[in-house]
This record gives C-alpha cells, sequence and structure tokens, in this order.
C-alpha cells in the first residue's frame, strides 16, 4: 500500500499546473475566430484565450469578438501594461495593448497573464458604450473612470480566479487581488473627493498605465 501511495504522489507531482488544468483542451464557448492566434513569447496563448472568452461571456460581447493586437515594449518602471487607444489628441495612437518588457522579462508568467486580463478588461468596457464596434477615436476619461466601476473590478478580480482555476497559485493571486485592492482604492478615493473630474495632465492621455 505504501509503495502505490508513493507512485501516485509522484505521478501527482509530475503534472504540470496546466496539463492538470487541462488547458490545452479545455471546452471554449467561444469561436476560434474571436480567440488570440499570436502572443509575444512567454504568455500563454491558451490561458490568454480562456481568460478573454470568460470575460466576452461576463459582458456580453459577441463572442467572435477578436483581441486586439498585444505589443511588447519599454514602459515606466512602475508599470506593468498599459491600453492604447485613438483618442481626439491622439487619433493616430493604435487600439492594442503593450506589455512592459521589463514585466514580460522579471514578472512570473502568472502575472503577466493577469496584467494582460486587466487590460482586456480596458478594451471591453471601452467597446461596450458603442456597442463593441470600433471608433475611430475614444474619449480620453474612459478607462479612469473604469476604475471606480465595481464591475470592472469583478471582472478583474474574476481574471485572477480564472488563472488561479488554471494553476492553482495562491500566492499570484493573493497578490493580484492585494493590487488591484491598493491600486483602486488610491484612484477612487482620489475621484470621491475632488471637485470635479479633471484628468491629470500627461502629455499620452490616451494611455491607461498600471
Amino acid at each position: 500500500m505504501q509503495r502505490v501511495t508513493q507512485i501516485l504522489l509522484v505521478l501527482a507531482l509530475s503534472v504540470s499546473p496546466a496539463a492538470e488544468a487541462g488547458a490545452a483542451d479545455w471546452p471554449s464557448a467561444c469561436p476560434y475566430e474571436g480567440d488570440f492566434k499570436t502572443l509575444p513569447a512567454g504568455i500563454d496563448e491558451d490561458s490568454a484565450n480562456r481568460i478573454w472568452c470568460w470575460m466576452k461571456q461576463e459582458v456580453n460581447a459577441p463572442l467572435d469578438l477578436p483581441p486586439p493586437p498585444v505589443l511588447v515594449g519599454p514602459l515606466p518602471w512602475n508599470k506593468y501594461s498599459v491600453f492604447v487607444f485613438p483618442t481626439p489628441n491622439a487619433p493616430d495612437d493604435v487600439f492594442s495593448i503593450e506589455i512592459g518588457s521589463d514585466t514580460l522579462q522579471y514578472e512570473d508568467p502568472l502575472f503577466v497573464l493577469w496584467a494582460l486580463g486587466h487590460e482586456l478588461a480596458h478594451v471591453l468596457f471601452t467597446l461596450r458604450p458603442f456597442g463593441f464596434k470600433k471608433q475611430a477615436f475614444y474619449p480620453s476619461a474612459l478607462p479612469f473612470t473604469q476604475h471606480c466601476d465595481p464591475e470592472f473590478g469583478r471582472i478583474t478580480r474574476g481574471t485572477a480566479d480564472v488563472i488561479w482555476n488554471i494553476f492553482h497559485s495562491s500566492q499570484q493571486r493573493s497578490r493580484m487581488l492585494a493590487l488591484e485592492r491598493e491600486r483602486y482604492g488610491r484612484e477612487c478615493a482620489f475621484l470621491a473627493n475632488a471637485p470635479h473630474w479633471v484628468l491629470p495632465p500627461r502629455p499620452d492621455v490616451s494611455r491607461d498605465r498600471k
């Protein structure tokens, strides 16, 4: 009996978290056209597709809505990722997500997934007022006000749960939720105490930086 127990333990330890969760063969409700086709190296495509599909169902977006391009580039040291979109002041900005090169190089891959998921939530909440149809440009303030939307918070917290369901990392889930509470609490307190909403002056107002 002891020998059988040891064998079972070895087999359990040899299964990777992604394989354990069936990341490669999960029954997606979304058609292939609405999934990521390519992602920067280091971001798990199956997990990203699962997050994107779950989000679309949660906000009643078209299931075949394709995700935006995901790019990698240098960002300020305290920013993990950004959502870029065209505004009246920056109409040439490309509707896309940018992951910081340092984020991809130094952060845990599960945290990178959550950062991507956060930006994907911004994508959906920016498109939703327009029936999920792309526009020539969008109001600059949209992503900043989204941070204080309880439903937006539910989606970003839920993203941490989706990642946990795949990889079962309680440590990373706790970090994601703590960062969300700290950042949104600070920003929403600012909005609540401001006499009126004025975006802080910034040259890159079209970028929602984390």
